[in-house]
């Protein structure tokens, strides 16, 4: 049996905590040795209660263990613990390291960028915009976008890398025997297509309130920055913000609009110093990368190569805030019928979308 059978058994050991564990193991110098130990050695360390001997000495059953393993396999569930290879390196060097790491997909390659889009629930349509093209735009730039899988800023978070034919993992706060929420089942096998989800809970583990703060620090702790979209003062997005910035990682505010509760967390983020970010230039800026001026041009053209120039001017005038079909008249001094002749025709092309508010804006995908 090899170091990631023992680390699976002691993720399995439920009531007994993550620093409880690596701090066994710092005493014992490997799992096996925990294993091993009977309920005297086992009570010699400091801290640790007869009540937490008795359960690990009770879990050691190799029969259940391998029967996780088993189920594991049949659903393609992998395991990889603190002390494998392939754990990420820049997780093993976050305060508080998870254990080990579920896995259903290919968790992308260590050397590619990773940034995190995260945000609120209850999201404007400016935040799922503004959220989906930015993963979009780093995704077809080889950036893996990290995000949690709630609904959301986290949903469009990833459905823009897929778009952009990036790789995305998705950090959830259960068992990745589970869909939460259920009606992103479909994203799931999405993400799990094009990259990974990944848990550090064993499967069958259910979606508790108390589990996702602690999802959070691996969200953050996976990445080189934190992208905030959108965020109301008291969101529980800013638990992934204080680990990030408690582990040494970039954040970066998308700015909103003042009166917009769902911005006034961002807004705030970058009142404290955050830097604001509009687009995905701003990101590689903020982490200095190069990225070259000829191909910026060529992508920002590839959109609209292909419309006539009425198409083009009313196209540029939106926005991901929606505008109203008497806005755009205004502006472009062009008649109601004509305009409402090119929103037609951009709509059925899919460049817009048209909402039920009888406004518009640019398309997500």
């Amino acid at each position: 049996m090899d170091t990631d059978f023992y680390m699976l058994w002691l993720s399995n050991i439920y009531g007994v905590g993550r620093k409880k564990i690596f701090q066994l193991i710092e005493y014992f110098k490997n799992p096996e040795n925990i294993w091993s130990a009977d309920s005297v050695e086992l009570s010699k360390i400091e801290g640790v209660k007869y009540e937490t001997v008795m359960k690990i000495i009770k879990s050691r059953n190799e029969d259940n263990i391998y029967k996780i393993i088993e189920n594991m396999d049949k659903d393609n569930i992998n395991f990889i613990s603190y002390f494998d290879d392939k754990y990420p390196k820049s997780l093993k060097n976050i305060y508080d390291p998870p254990l080990g790491l579920y896995i259903k997909g290919t968790m992308p390659d260590d050397g590619l960028e990773r940034i995190s889009i995260i945000g609120t629930r209850r999201c404007t349509e400016y935040g799922k915009s503004v959220g989906f093209n930015i993963a979009k735009d780093l995704g077809e730039r080889n950036f893996v976008i990290v995000s949690g899988m709630a609904r959301g800023i986290d949903t469009v978070a990833h459905k823009g890398a897929i778009a952009g034919k990036g790789k995305t993992i998705a950090v959830l706060g259960n068992g990745i025997d589970i869909c939460y929420p259920s009606e992103n089942r479909s994203l799931m096998e999405k993400i799990i297509n094009n990259g990974c989800v990944i848990s550090e809970y064993p499967p069958k583990t259910a979606p508790l309130s108390y589990n996702f703060p602690a999802r959070n620090r691996i969200i953050s702790g996976l990445s080189r920055a934190v992208v905030v979209v959108e965020a109301g003062l008291n969101s529980g997005t800013f638990s992934t913000v204080e680990s990030a910035l408690e582990n040494g990682r970039d954040v970066f505010a998308v700015p909103g609009n003042i009166t917009s509760k769902y911005s006034a967390g961002t807004n705030e983020l970058i009142k404290q110093g955050c830097p604001p970010i509009t687009s995905f230039d701003d990101i590689l800026f903020e982490l200095g990368i190069s990225y070259e001026e000829e191909e910026k041009e060529k992508y920002i053209n590839e959109t609209t190569e292909n419309m006539s120039d009425d198409e083009k001017a009313v196209y540029e005038f939106l926005s991901f805030e929606p505008v109203s079909v008497d806005e755009i008249v205004n502006k472009l001094k062009k008649d109601i019928t004509e305009i409402q002749y090119i929103l037609f025709t951009l709509e059925i092309s899919g460049y817009i979308q048209k909402l039920p508010s009888m406004k518009y804006i640019r398309k997500l995908s």
